[in-house]
């Protein structure tokens, strides 16, 4: 496939490859939630926890140093050593994946019961690492696939695993047609390892077709693989075994207020696969710009060019708000009305606000994050991501238990936490001389077009509901009204998003977000 030498050109394949996934995992989870139902959920998602950490713990750190030292090995024209770097990434992979693998195993009655807090999800444990394997497979080569530029090959095999997925999960659902929920999630993991078996396969075939040259002699010195993969592998495995803590403890937290074992677990579905599903739509742009920001920062910090470091660092932050918030505050009015009307769930209108809330400040930390990646500050990201992970941990058991909070407290954790790590990461890059702080333009332009793109969704919805009598055509037009009202403050800022989806063979520093 042809490889995308913009920055603008990978940024925006990117984004339209995410915004299809994040539709196609949106239609996942309505047929999810249909065939499990909450709980089943719950169930699914407490098994995932288990998911996480190993997956984090095994490729975590593996995937970020493909990534890294690809991009500044392609850039210096050390092919060679780009080839030899995947190899040591595969074995690294095997040796985390088989410690993990083996004690997951060899443990798996008490993590399920015990750990986890349900035997339903023990069942679910093998075929989770069939899963992890192939995964690992894909995601070593994507990510140095990305590191090279070469995102369209990433994009085709994201989408085409999503279809693949999506269409296995539903065929066994339907097939079985159990009420069994720790079978359920059984089905829902063989569904992920055939889409990943397959995606898998796409990534050694594109890798094949690169043909990258013999690796040459490594380098003298220090060797950088090993300074990124073990930082940050550690910081992943606490971070995420943290972060999956929190789901554990919030259901034995609910019982603790006075909820049933069931309804517990159920509030923990209607949280983790319905209310967070429709709030992190806008995901799928944040996350592509964050996937491309890390090595381009790379490159500007191993040219030592400070001044197109810190253009590129504001930039980025710009555009994380310029596109988080008036996203989310999009989705504020209509996200109860999607809920009732694709998952056939009532919720309630504060889980959205919270959760829309976390989603922005999420948001500032994954750039903020990628950032200090890209100029080599991992440590200092491993220890305010595992800080912020504790911070959460601590105060979901304090909050949740509440029985005047339950899962707003659950919540108010999920708000708080990643602001106390967004705040530090921008100190820590205004510190490095990667950033000029400035909040009008971060926080104040992004602010008021959020708010008046809230405030006229909610005016657009009220009146094509009232004129078409109907909440399916009332949700289309008040979605294609305020996208084109959006459109429309861009410009009021001067930002011309159609100016930079036409150039072709631009600098790799232009922006889609220049003034």
């Amino acid at each position: 496939m042809r490889k995308c030498d913009s920055f603008m050109g990978r940024l925006c394949l990117l984004c339209f490859s995410n915004i299809g996934l994040q539709l196609l995992g949106f239609v996942y989870r309505i047929f999810l939630s249909r065939f499990a139902g909450a709980e089943g959920l719950g169930v699914y998602r407490l098994a995932f926890s288990a998911y996480i950490v190993i997956h984090a713990a095994a490729l975590s750190g593996v995937t970020m140093a493909c990534t890294r030292l690809s991009a500044e090995w392609s850039a210096q024209g050390r092919a060679g050593a780009v080839r030899r770097l995947v190899r040591r990434a595969f074995g690294t992979f095997l040796c985390f994946f088989i410690c993990a693998g083996s004690i997951l195993l060899g443990f798996r009655d008490w993590i399920g019961g015990t750990l986890l807090g349900d035997f339903r999800t023990i069942d679910a444990m093998p075929i989770m690492l069939v899963c992890i394997f192939l995964t690992g497979i894909e995601n070593v080569l994507k990510s140095t696939m990305i590191g090279m530029n070469r995102v369209d090959n990433a994009a085709a095999s994201e989408l085409t695993e999503q279809l693949v997925r999506i269409g296995a999960t539903i065929a066994l659902l339907s097939m079985e047609q159990t009420a069994d929920l720790g079978r359920i999630a059984v089905l829902i993991f063989t569904g992920m390892a055939i889409s990943e078996c397959v995606s898998a396969a796409m990534m050694v075939h594109m890798y094949r077709r690169m043909k990258l040259p013999a690796a040459s002699a490594p380098p003298a010195g220090k060797n950088p693989f090993w300074n990124i993969v073990l930082p940050v592998s550690a910081s992943a495995l606490l971070t995420n075994g943290i972060a999956s803590a929190g789901a554990v403890v919030l259901p034995a937290r609910l019982v603790d207020s006075g909820l049933s074992r069931t309804d517990a677990v159920s509030a923990l579905g209607i949280v983790s696969g319905i209310a967070s599903p429709i709030m992190l739509l806008p995901i799928a742009l944040l996350a592509s710009l964050c996937t491309v920001a890390m090595p381009q920062a790379s490159r500007y910090a191993s040219q030592h060019n400070r001044v197109q470091l810190q253009h590129f660092t504001s930039q980025s932050l710009f555009a994380t708000g310029i596109v988080g918030i008036p996203a989310t505050a999009l989705l504020l009015p209509l996200a109860p009305v999607i809920a009732r009307l694709f998952f056939y769930r009532a919720v309630p209108v504060a889980y959205f606000w919270l959760i829309g809330l976390s989603a922005v400040l999420c948001y500032y930390q994954m750039i903020t994050g990628c950032l200090l990646n890209g100029i080599g500050q991992q440590q200092f990201t491993v220890t305010t991501a595992l800080s912020g992970e504790a911070l959460q941990l601590v105060l979901v058991y304090l909050l949740a238990g509440q029985p005047h909070l339950r899962v707003y407290g659950y919540l108010i954790a999920q708000c708080i936490a990643p602001l106390c790590v967004a705040l530090c990461n921008l100190v820590r890059l205004v510190s490095c001389g990667a950033l000029v702080i400035r909040l009008q333009r971060f926080l104040g332009a992004p602010m008021l077009c959020g708010l008046a793109v809230w405030l006229w969704t909610r005016v657009f919805y009220s009146f094509f509901v009232g004129w078409l009598g109907g909440q399916w055509m009332g949700l289309v037009c008040a979605v294609v009204c305020s996208m084109i009202l959006y459109l429309c403050f861009l410009r009021l800022f001067d930002i011309k998003i159609e100016k930079y989806l036409s150039v072709r063979g631009r600098p790799t520093h232009d922006f889609m977000l220049f003034y």
